[in-house]
């Protein structure tokens, strides 16, 4: 019990003692009426004039009603406005939690069918803020629910699972980038392809061929061999199943 409630039972019970005495005294002042339900019509002809249906269907203010009605009435509405008021932060936050959490089975399911995907990514197809993706990003990793890579100025997220080797989260890292996938598959068709074939293929500056060929030979994905004044690639055999693999995905 919090301690407001101790002062609003005292309020409440203010307001009874105050309805009970209203009540009271307008019961006190009696008259000739009984108050009943109306007899059928045989009954209204048997009495005739001895009923008094004078008023009946009619239809009053609310200022017509008696004192204690009015105080009642009044007292339902202001009990009604201030419980809303004191539930309103426990309904928002059970929102909040619902909302939360329907999110976070989105990016789960997101994540298990694209892996490797990035928060910016995550962000512009499930169209949630990015503030709140990564977030729930670390959330899910806390619990042990998401696996997060780093790849350069990348972060990237796989399931918690057996699911993937370090190679396939190596591979799947590198297929993201449109670029690099062109080049892998380049290097895994034509073995001992050369850096300037490769630029001249795709329409590549060297420099931008050469950027890339090193960050896949950084993280062993392909080898290369100088053969004069040229710059063979191979795919590296330890790691061309995963390659094979997540190139058909």
């Amino acid at each position: 019990m919090s301690k407001y409630e101790p002062a609003m039972w005292k309020i409440n019970l203010f307001f009874v003692l105050i309805l009970s005495t209203v009540t009271g005294i307008t019961g006190a002042d009696t008259g000739e009426y009984t108050v009943g339900p109306c007899p059928s019509d045989e009954e209204l002809e048997k009495l005739g004039d001895a009923v008094d249906m004078s008023g009946a269907d009619v239809t009053y203010s609310f200022w017509e009603f008696p004192l204690s009605i009015k105080i009642a009435y009044i007292i339902g509405y202001l009990t009604v406005f201030f419980s809303f008021f004191k539930l309103a932060p426990i309904i928002l936050g059970q929102i909040r939690s619902l909302s939360k959490n329907v999110n976070k089975k989105r990016i789960i399911n997101y994540v298990l069918n694209n892996p490797g995907c990035t928060p910016s990514e995550i962000s512009r197809n499930l169209e949630i803020s990015l503030g709140s993706i990564r977030y729930q990003i670390k959330t899910l990793k806390a619990e042990d629910k998401l696996i997060l890579t780093r790849e350069g100025k990348f972060t990237r997220a796989f399931q918690n699972s057996n699911a993937f080797t370090k190679n396939d989260k190596i591979i799947i890292s590198h297929l993201k980038g449109s670029t690099r996938k062109q080049i892998l598959l380049n290097i895994l068709e034509n073995p001992d392809i050369t850096n300037q074939e490769i630029s001249e293929k795709l329409n590549l500056d060297k420099s931008t061929t050469h950027w890339h060929i090193q960050k896949l030979r950084e993280d062993n994905v392909i080898f290369s061999e100088v053969e004069g004044k040229f710059t063979k690639c191979f795919v590296n055999p330890a790691v061309e199943p995963e390659l094979l693999k997540w190139l058909k995905y």
